[in-house]
């Protein structure tokens, strides 16, 4: 059964991902983008391949963009995920769904991914314990732009 991992811990998925759009889509429904103005839905998914420049403003303005991975070697979803936290301000959850790898999420986090679904509790365990065994990296990345030879050490 799906875990959803958010901000390193497992939480309950109050998001409803909806692949066929039925007569009502609730708020908080996770639709396809192209069918995106035909709902009140606040989350889209997409994949990893859409024209960010296309849909980034539009995608800015939910609360939820879930990225999927259609297979683990497939990094385009964290090319999206930077583009869309740096160029187009989102500040809402970025959620990785699809082929999730627990031993990727330190780097998935690194591209602005907060949220992320795994295949079981194993899987969503071993995914925080990767996430907390790296606790700085040398260059820059959207959750810390600025290198660490930049950054002021030692107070």
């Amino acid at each position: 059964m799906p875990v959803l991992v958010k901000d390193q811990q497992i939480v309950a998925d109050t998001w409803q991902l909806i692949e066929t759009i039925p007569d009502y889509v609730p708020a908080n429904a996770i639709v396809p983008i192209h069918q995106l103005t035909n709902t009140n839905a606040n989350g889209a998914w997409v994949d990893g391949d859409i024209e960010v420049d296309d849909f980034g403003d539009r995608l800015a303005g939910l609360d939820l963009v879930a990225v999927h991975f259609p297979m683990f070697a497939d990094g385009r979803g964290l090319s999206l995920g930077t583009l869309l936290r740096n160029r187009f301000g989102f500040k809402g959850e970025l959620r990785a769904i699809g082929e999730v790898q627990p031993d990727l999420t330190p780097f998935m986090r690194r591209c602005g991914f907060d949220a992320f679904v795994l295949e079981n509790e194993l899987a969503a365990n071993t995914a925080i314990q990767c996430m907390a065994s790296m606790s700085d990296f040398y260059q820059g990345s959207v959750i810390q732009p600025e290198p660490a030879y930049r950054r002021k050490q030692g107070g």
